[in-house]
This record gives C-alpha cells, sequence and structure tokens, in this order.
C-alpha cells in the first residue's frame, strides 16, 4: 500500500517514489511507518504526528492513501 509523507527533511526519503508515496506492507503501524522513515524518536515525543491530519496514537494501522505528517515548529524572521 501506498502512504504519502510530510516531514522534516532529516528522514529518509530513499523509498518515495517519483509520486511521493512510500510503499509499506499492509498492517504497518505508525509507529513502524516513522521507523521506515527513520524519523528520529525524539521528535516522536516532542512534535505532532497526523494521519489525514488528524493526531492519532502510534499503534494506529495505516491504510493505502493515508497521509503521515510530521510537524515541525516554524520560524519566522
Amino acid at each position: 500500500m501506498k502512504i504519502e509523507f510530510h516531514g522534516p527533511s532529516m528522514c529518509d526519503f530513499s523509498k518515495m517514489d517519483k509520486n511521493g508515496d512510500i510503499e509499506v506492507p499492509e498492517g504497518t503501524t505508525v509507529k513502524q511507518f516513522l521507523k521506515i522513515v527513520k524519523l528520529p524518536v525524539v521528535w516522536r515525543k516532542v512534535f505532532p504526528l497526523l494521519v489525514n491530519y488528524d493526531k492519532v496514537p502510534l499503534d494506529t494501522v495505516l491504510h493505502d492513501g493515508d497521509v503521515v505528517s510530521a510537524f515541525s515548529p516554524t520560524g519566522g524572521g
């Protein structure tokens, strides 16, 4: 199944296809997905993680076409 991912540049985007999706096995949880993209553990504890723009627990099972977002603080100037 394909998952769309929006995350910080420190993640591993090497598995992303030309459409911006990452292929994962059926039954993959948010926690497992975050390991696939190598999002640092500290990030998971500090900033909100969203699936389809809703905050969800890490044990949430992903579905084909879901959008996972790892928000970061913004800066201004």
